[in-house]
């Protein structure tokens, strides 16, 4: 799931991955990077300058998916993820 994100006055407009997910059945097809080709390919047609994402520090997989199709850590915020009773409790990386 993606989004376009931005605003009309500054005109910075850029791709926002939600999220992305792969039925087990369907997982090393190559499905996941056909997905944020595409996201990246409309936010550049739509004036997008770059596409960003939000992934669990311990999500190693999604890193290393990510990671190999060009991404890289902007940077860490710090318990940006929450329990089910909202309590911090795991840091993202910002790419």
């Amino acid at each position: 799931m993606g989004k376009a994100e931005g605003s009309m006055a500054r005109e910075q407009w850029h791709g926002h991955v939600t999220a992305v997910s792969v039925a087990p059945e369907f997982r090393r097809l190559g499905l996941a990077a056909k997905l944020m080709e595409l996201l990246e390919e409309i936010s550049e047609r739509k004036g997008g300058f770059f596409v960003d994402l939000f992934v669990r520090v311990s999500n190693q997989v999604a890193f290393n998916t990510y990671k190999q199709l060009g991404y890289s850590v902007y940077r860490t915020v710090l318990k940006y993820y929450s329990t089910s009773s909202g309590e911090p409790d795991e840091d993202a990386y910002v790419g």
